[in-house]
């Protein structure tokens, strides 16, 4: 996913960004490490606007419909997932920053004291050198950041028998599905 913008392109009204990404493209960003267990359905269409705030500052905000499929977390049937990633992002001149300071704008010697932290002020920051901006690493993190971590087919999904994996939405198996706890086991044998 390359988006590459130079910085002398936007202009006081901002330029407005659109890229169409393939389902190829989209494929390689859900192949992520570890892989997200998502696979893309149909193209998605970014479009998004650079809007300077100063001489060196760009806010990139923007929008990119997700349109997924996977499996479902309990009983692995098929899933669609359509979803609209939404992000917002302050990016940052690296040597504005340098010439302040620390990017909090204390000394180094404040920033040593703090353990590396940051303000939270600053987590929606990129940083970036040079004239040309690199956004595809940005979208690729939003994108990635926004997926469900848990996809269900329907919310009462009853999942699979955990002994002979029957989907139990289908029908029922009839398995006994108990598991004993093991640190009663030993009790099992005892006869009274």
């Amino acid at each position: 996913m390359e988006i590459r913008i130079h910085v002398d392109q936007i202009k006081e009204a901002g330029l407005p960004v659109e890229r169409e990404f393939d389902r190829g493209a989209m494929d390689e960003v859900l192949r992520a490490d570890p892989p997200t267990g998502f696979r893309s359905r149909a193209p998605s269409v970014l479009s998004a606007r650079l809007t300077r705030v100063n001489e060196r500052d760009v806010l990139f905000a923007g929008e990119i419909p997700l349109h997924l499929e996977g499996e479902c977390g309990r009983c692995l049937a098929p899933v669609q997932v359509d979803t609209t990633v939404r992000f917002s992002m302050d990016l940052v001149d690296r040597a504005k920053v340098e010439e302040l300071g620390s990017p909090s704008g204390g000394d180094d010697d404040d920033a040593g004291d703090l353990g590396g932290s940051f303000a939270p002020e600053e987590a929606e920051q990129i940083f970036y050198s040079g004239r040309e901006l690199d956004l595809g690493p940005i979208v690729r993190e939003q994108i990635l950041l926004a997926l469900p971590m848990h996809v269900l087919c329907k919310d009462d999904c009853k999942g699979l028998c955990q002994v002979c994996g029957q989907n139990l939405n289908e029908k029922e198996c009839g398995c006994d599905r108990k598991v004993p706890d093991p640190r009663l086991a030993g009790l099992r044998d005892i006869k009274l």
